[in-house]
């Protein structure tokens, strides 16, 4: 009898083993990740989504998960492919914080001209994760995106066809592509530039035809969009600090399964170090590439930055009115506390 007893109770648990995996198996089943982003595969940015890719179907084999490069679904415009993340057209994308800040302009203060000095200032300052911060973050949500995490991004530096671009007297009166937003048409007439601003797919024609002198981006955009073909001159100056934003679509977020949701933001901050590692070997190659095909590169010092700086106070009073003054104050602090 207890034989027969014990033998029932291994069976029930067998059974109730087999259907609670069963519950787990069925609820990653309808699980769609769509993910698109508006960068080239050669970009970090589709290493770091593949890498979350690879990540979530060893958890969880089922998930049904497509990377979308180029903006493919949305013919490479940003504000379509926010709106079907919003819609769950995708599930998933990433931005710079810039991009972003259209719809939340907070979010500008953290791409404030020289506030940071390179790309690891700025990782250092995130991690001290400031409360004003995560309350930008969480505007987002009001338009139906969460942000899941942050990425590091190269700092934006300057590429022309003109002439080395040192103190402010070598930019004055040349045109720059910049994106369509006031913070970069506010920071470049105050250097002496004109600022010109077009779609990120225009600009390699603007160069080519002579309609901009050049670009504001990162070295790796720079190079895997191919601007640099048109180019001769670079500044590496770190004039504005840039990361990315990977947001999903809140009502799919909030309606995961428990265990694929924790799991997800678990792999999203792993992704973190792997696309610091993407970029840095990515700016090496991208320099290495662009210095034999004839670019020619300045390195600024912060002595050099001085002159530049010193031209920012239109800029830094925009910011100082867009977030607060006493938050300004903040975020100059947090910026100098983390300077090495």
């Amino acid at each position: 009898m207890k034989k027969f007893v014990m033998a029932l109770l291994v069976g029930f648990l067998v059974v109730f083993s087999a259907s609670s995996e069963g519950q787990k198996d069925s609820a990653d089943k309808g699980i769609t990740l769509n993910i698109q982003h508006n960068l080239p595969i050669s970009n970090a940015w589709q290493g770091g989504f593949e890498y979350i890719k690879e990540q979530i179907l060893k958890k969880h084999p089922n998930t049904k998960c497509t990377i979308y490069p180029n903006g493919q679904l949305a013919k490479g415009d940003w504000k379509i492919i926010f709106e079907q993340t919003q819609s769950n057209v995708v599930q998933m994308t990433c931005e710079s914080q810039v991009t972003l800040a259209t719809l939340v302009p907070e979010l500008f203060a953290l791409s404030t001209p020289f506030l940071f000095d390179d790309m690891n200032h700025l990782i250092r300052f995130m991690e001290t994760e400031p409360e004003y911060v995560k309350k930008w973050f969480a505007k987002l949500e009001d338009n139906n995106l969460k942000v899941l995490v942050y990425w590091p991004r190269g700092p934006r530096q300057l590429l022309n066809s003109k002439r080395p671009i040192i103190s402010p007297a070598d930019i004055a009166g040349l045109k720059f592509r910049v994106p369509g937003m006031d913070l970069f048409i506010t920071t470049f007439e105050a250097m002496g530039a004109k600022p010109v601003p077009l779609p990120s797919g225009e600009i390699y024609t603007a160069m080519q035809l002579g309609t901009v002198a050049g670009e504001d981006n990162s070295l790796q955009t720079i190079f895997t969009t191919k601007t640099f073909e048109q180019g001769k001159y670079f500044n590496v100056w770190n004039y504005m600090a840039d990361g990315v934003l990977v947001v999903v679509n809140k009502t799919w977020y909030d309606n995961l399964p428990a265990d694929f949701r924790a799991d997800l933001d678990d792999i999203a901050k792993e992704s973190t170090k792997v696309m610091l590692e993407l970029i840095n070997k990515g700016e090496l190659k991208a320099r290495e590439e662009m210095a034999a095909r004839g670019i020619k590169f300045t390195d600024f010092t912060t002595a050099m930055k001085k002159p530049w700086i010193d031209r920012m106070g239109p800029v830094y009073a925009s910011v100082a009115k867009t977030i607060g003054e006493e938050t300004f104050k903040k975020l100059k602090a947090g910026a100098e506390a983390t300077r090495q």
